[in-house]
């Protein structure tokens, strides 16, 4: 391919990004990013996040935004060459499908956590950080209130993989597992009281042990974007900021690319827009708009403060960073 402005080749980059409805047109080509050539890896997101903590071989990738905001407050020389384009395609989908409680528990709905104990994959994953965020907003629980167990074994986690754990100077009680247990067996043992499933932490039903009523996640959502302004986001877009060297308009491009491509999902399949598309999908349009996926440093800008101010609070940084300089330069008025 040669770029259109210039007329010159461009080498083909390699993208790690999770094919879901609103990246599916990049991948399938039915969108292309002007003058940029791409190859991707769509490999399972977990393990594609650890090979970019420990590997950093891609050029561009999808990653977690509470890790991706933890590098700036923990410095490695290879995490400094990364910079965010303000892409947030993906909510923690996988958090409200598979959150299993003990019936013995007697957790009814996400009130029902506070005292208990809640195996996460990583307490600083984005997900765990929008927990806390939910359960102060909605119904005061502080996270001191839970006693979180990571579920992930030590080699897994992405945490580790930056080389830092939880601050214990915050009286937040987080306890990693222990090595050959599970999190399914911790649950079916009465050792935890509820627990998030993920791809290397599998939890499922069993005597005693059923899903988090999933019917109740529209709902919460709703009070949370009513509490708050918006709905939770997972992950964000990471360039490589060499590359943006050689090409100062590429963080520009592929912002421009990734709009178009949800916008073709949208077209698509009014699916693309729901964020539990199993569920009634008008009854979510009504509660999060046309766009409930919205692109860009402004329209997100209180996702990313907010992400950050939690993990200050659960002591996984010691300063929130400046939120402007998370993202390119040139996409800081986006």
């Amino acid at each position: 391919m040669t770029d259109g402005r210039t007329g010159a080749a461009t080498k083909k980059l390699l993208i790690s990004f999770n094919p879901n409805p609103r990246v599916l047109p990049l991948v399938d080509g039915g969108v292309k990013p002007e003058g940029v050539d791409l190859e991707w890896d769509t490999g399972e997101i977990g393990a594609a996040f650890l090979r970019a903590l420990t590997k950093n071989d891609f050029d561009m990738f999808e990653f977690s935004i509470s890790h991706y905001i933890a590098t700036r407050d923990h410095p490695n020389p290879a995490y400094a060459g990364w910079i965010a384009v303000p892409v947030f395609s993906s909510k923690p989908v996988f958090l409200y499908r598979n959150l299993f409680v003990r019936e013995a528990a007697g957790i009814k709905s996400l009130a029902g956590l506070r005292g208990k104990r809640l195996g996460i994959p990583d307490f600083s994953m984005t997900a765990g950080i929008w927990i806390r965020i939910m359960l102060k907003a909605l119904y005061g629980i502080h996270p001191r209130e839970i006693t979180w167990i990571n579920t992930r074994p030590a080699r897994l986690r992405h945490d580790h993989a930056m080389g830092f754990d939880h601050s214990t100077e915050t009286g937040i009680k987080v306890i990693n597992i222990d090595e050959g247990t599970t999190a399914q067996q911790m649950l079916e043992r009465g050792e935890l009281d509820a627990a998030v499933g993920a791809p290397e932490v599998e939890v499922g039903a069993a005597p005693g042990i059923r899903h988090f009523p999933r019917e109740q996640w529209v709902e919460v959502l709703a009070a949370v974007q009513r509490a708050i302004g918006i709905t939770p986001v997972n992950h964000t877009l990471i360039v490589q900021k060499r590359l943006l060297a050689d090409r100062p308009d590429l963080a520009t491009r592929m912002l421009q690319a990734f709009e178009r491509a949800k916008f073709e999902a949208y077209r698509r399949s009014p699916a693309a827009r729901a964020i539990l598309p199993e569920y009634d999908l008008d009854a979510q349009r009504r509660a999060f708009g046309d766009d409930p996926y919205p692109y860009g440093l402004e329209a997100n800008r209180q996702v990313l403060e907010l992400v950050a101010e939690q993990l200050e609070i659960d002591g996984v940084i010691r300063k929130r960073p400046d939120i402007d300089g998370l993202v390119a330069e040139s996409v800081r008025g986006s």
